[in-house]
């Protein structure tokens, strides 16, 4: 009797101590394998939201290091109307050492409870991909789409995290 009580007291300040209720469970961290018409819909299935897109791969470190940030994005707008996406490419690198588990393992980690994807035959879509994303040369790499749904920015145009909160403010200002 007494190991349950320890057992649900633990459980109760465990979720204090990271911001949940005891009755309120955690979100979900979940990822889905896409092709680019996937993904495509799941960007238009975001219509009237703005939505930010964060392409990476866990064997890139800068990536890695700027991720942190797309959640406190995701932490700070989403009440707003902001959906944060993260894009996994790992799946660009050597195929052969892409593992799903180290993607989700990482964005568990990282609290990333928002859409994650990861592109599941990027040579196959890299066409369709570079029509969704812009063209891109490297990532880590970012894309802002706008309440309906036409891009506004990318990251190769380069603002400090300031000035990408001021531009989030103002795509949600517009309605």
């Amino acid at each position: 009797m007494i190991r349950r009580i320890l057992a649900v007291l633990a459980l109760f300040t465990a979720g204090v101590l990271i911001g949940v209720a005891a009755d309120e469970p955690a979100k979900p961290v979940e990822v889905t394998e896409v092709r680019a018409t996937e993904l495509q819909k799941a960007f238009a299935d975001q219509k009237g939201k703005v939505v930010l897109v964060d392409c990476w791969a866990t064997w890139c470190a800068p990536c890695v290091k700027k991720f942190p940030h797309l959640v406190e994005l995701h932490k700070t707008y989403a009440d707003k109307g902001l959906v944060c996406v993260s894009l996994s490419m790992d799946k660009f690198g050597d195929e052969d050492d892409y593992k799903k588990e180290k993607v989700v393992k990482f964005l568990k980690d990282k609290g990333a409870t928002f859409p994650n994807f990861i592109i599941s035959e990027p040579k196959k879509d890299e066409e369709a991909l570079l029509k969704i994303l812009g063209d891109f040369q490297a990532i880590p790499y970012m894309v802002m789409y706008d309440r309906t749904g036409k891009k506004v920015w990318t990251s190769d145009e380069k603002l400090d995290d300031e000035k990408l909160a001021k531009l989030i403010e103002a795509e949600l200002a517009k309605k």
